[in-house]
C-alpha cells in the first residue's frame, strides 16, 4: 500500500444482553462518634455480628467482603467561634455479599443483618459472576459494527473498503451488572420472617466501543 493511501477511522459499538446469575448485596454505613475508639468499636462489633448471623444461614463468613473502610476527623464551621470546630469521628464502611438469586433468602439475610447493625443501608445488584464470554461477545459485536459502518462510509464516498489498518481497544473495563436505584431500608416489613421481596431481575445490558482504521480503495 502507498503511504498516502486514504484511510477512514470508524468507531464500532457492541452490545450484549445476558441473564444475571448472582445477587450482590452492598452494605454501607456512615456514623458519627465522639471518639475514635467508639467508631472503631462499632465497626468491629458490627462486622463480627454480621459474620455470626451469616454463619447461622450456613453462609461462609469470609464471603462478606470489605471494599472501603475509614475513620476520619470531622469538623464544621462555627459562626460563634469563627472557625472550624471538631464534631466527631466519622465511620465510613462499604461491604458486599454475593448470594444466589433467591428472594426469600435475600429478604431473610437483609432483615437479620439489619438487626445486627441498624445503621446499615443496603443496595441490591444483579450481576453476571463470570462475564468473560459476554465481554468477548461485546467485542465481536463492536468489530462487526465498525466494519459495517466503514463499508457504508466507503460506498457513500465513492470508494471500496480496503484492508484493515489498526484497532484501539486499550484500557477497557466493562462492568456487567444491574444496580438498584435506591437503598433498601433494612427494617422494612417485607424483609421479615419468610416473606420475600418480590423481584425478578431484568436481563443485563452492557456495551463497549472499539476504534478501527481502514484503507479506502
Amino acid at each position: 500500500m502507498e503511504q498516502n493511501q486514504k484511510t477512514i477511522r470508524v468507531m464500532g459499538t457492541g452490545f450484549v444482553k445476558v441473564a444475571p446469575d448472582t445477587t450482590r448485596l452492598t452494605f454501607e454505613v456512615d456514623s458519627l462518634h465522639n471518639t475514635y475508639e467508639d467508631a472503631y468499636n462499632e465497626a468491629s462489633m458490627g462486622n463480627g455480628e454480621m459474620k455470626s448471623f451469616l454463619e447461622s444461614f450456613e453462609i461462609d463468613k469470609d464471603s462478606l467482603k470489605t471494599t472501603n473502610f475509614s475513620i476520619t476527623k470531622e469538623t464544621e464551621w462555627s459562626r460563634k467561634e469563627d472557625k472550624r470546630v471538631f464534631v466527631g469521628f466519622k465511620l465510613s464502611q462499604t461491604l458486599y455479599l454475593d448470594l444466589p438469586i433467591d428472594s426469600v433468602l435475600i429478604s431473610r439475610v437483609i432483615a437479620t443483618l439489619g438487626d445486627a447493625w441498624p445503621e446499615l443501608e443496603v443496595k441490591i445488584s444483579f450481576i453476571k459472576k463470570n462475564a468473560h464470554d459476554a465481554k468477548l461477545q461485546i467485542l465481536e459485536s463492536a468489530v462487526k459494527d465498525a466494519r459495517e459502518k466503514a463499508e457504508v462510509i466507503a460506498a457513500t464516498l465513492g470508494h471500496k473498503l480496503g484492508g484493515f489498518v489498526s484497532a484501539d481497544y486499550s484500557k477497557r473495563s466493562v462492568e456487567i451488572n444491574f444496580k438498584a436505584e435506591e437503598p433498601l431500608d433494612l427494617r422494612c416489613e417485607a424483609c421479615v420472617e419468610d416473606k420475600g421481596i418480590d423481584f425478578t431481575p431484568d436481563d443485563i445490558e452492557a456495551g463497549d466501543t472499539i476504534e478501527t482504521v481502514w484503507y479506502l480503495e
